[in-house]
């Protein structure tokens, strides 16, 4: 019986022609409430930082606030302009069992197994992401994820990067747009469009370089998957709400191919060929980063 995840030949056509798609639905609450309670935890952690430092008063701490409202509450009670996201920062490469266990479930693998085979490789290249309201740093310029990796080592490597919500995420919050076929006008030139540290991604494409195309606006829903390939133009619109846009990106290639980032492990996925490759539990994954002497950071 065929997998109920798997992408029919309309969609791999589409996602090949267009270079992005838009999966609905296909994410269950359970595949993403691990990472959330993660989350959760790291907001709780930054909020006793902030207590402890005195950056933050008792009475503004709000314990009772949702998910999606709370680390920018937080934000703006500090007395420290900007304090949350520097500390968000400094945190670096989240890799909490959450995190390993939405990159791995089997509702995922099944949609980017349909259009890189069974052989898969959790690419080292991923981040969760907490756009906060209004906030310069959190904006992300028109770019190729390949413009942010080592494209002699992977110019022929299929990179499938899949945008997973938390929340809704809307034009209003920062959601993404995508130039549309763009991924058919191979590599182009990005360059420093800033130089302050703390913005997010301060290499991009300058608005003469962007070559022709429909730009779409990608409103996805929690539960549903935005895919995108590795050189299709896409970039992050400014937050004008009062909430946090949370999404995690988790990309993925075909195993044994170059990744654009081979100082950094990635981690067998799913394997037909060689069951016993998979890595099967958050511990395993640390593992792999302990023993290559490689920063958990990274």
């Amino acid at each position: 019986m065929a997998n109920t995840s798997t992408l029919t030949a309309e969609q791999v056509q589409q996602f090949q022609n267009d270079g992005f798609l838009i999966v609905r639905d296909v994410i269950s609450d359970e595949a993403v409430k691990p990472l959330i309670h993660d989350l959760e935890e790291l907001v709780e952690n930054l909020t006793s930082a902030a207590l402890d430092q005195g950056i933050l008063d008792q009475d503004h701490t709000y314990t009772d606030s949702p998910f999606a409202q709370r680390l920018a509450q937080l934000g703006s009670a500090c007395s420290e302009p900007n304090w949350i996201w520097k500390e968000y920062r400094k945190i670096g490469k989240l890799k909490t069992p959450g995190v390993f266990h939405l990159r791995r479930h089997p509702d995922l693998l099944d949609i980017i197994e349909s259009l890189i085979g069974p052989e898969i490789l959790a690419h080292p290249q991923y981040a969760v992401r907490a756009k906060l309201p209004d906030h310069i740093h959190t904006e992300v310029p028109w770019h190729q994820d390949m413009g942010y990796l080592a494209d002699d080592d992977a110019s022929n490597t299929l990179i499938v990067n899949c945008w997973i919500p938390l929340v809704p995420a809307t034009a209003q919050n920062g959601c993404l747009q995508v130039l549309c076929g763009s991924n058919h006008c191979g590599n182009i030139p990005h360059e420093k469009l800033t130089d302050d540290p703390d913005t997010q991604a301060p290499v991009g494409i300058r608005d003469e370089n962007l070559p022709e195309g429909e730009v779409i606006t990608c409103e996805v829903d929690v539960g549903d998957v935005l895919l995108t390939m590795e050189r299709v133009v896409h970039r992050s619109l400014t937050n004008k709400t009062d909430g946090v846009r949370w999404s995690i990106d988790s990309r993925y290639c075909g195993l044994g191919l170059p990744t654009g980032r081979n100082e950094v492990p990635g981690f067998v996925a799913r394997s037909d060929q060689d069951p016993q490759r998979i890595t099967q539990s958050h511990e395993e994954w640390i593992r792999l980063f302990t023993d290559s002497g490689i920063d958990l950071a990274r």
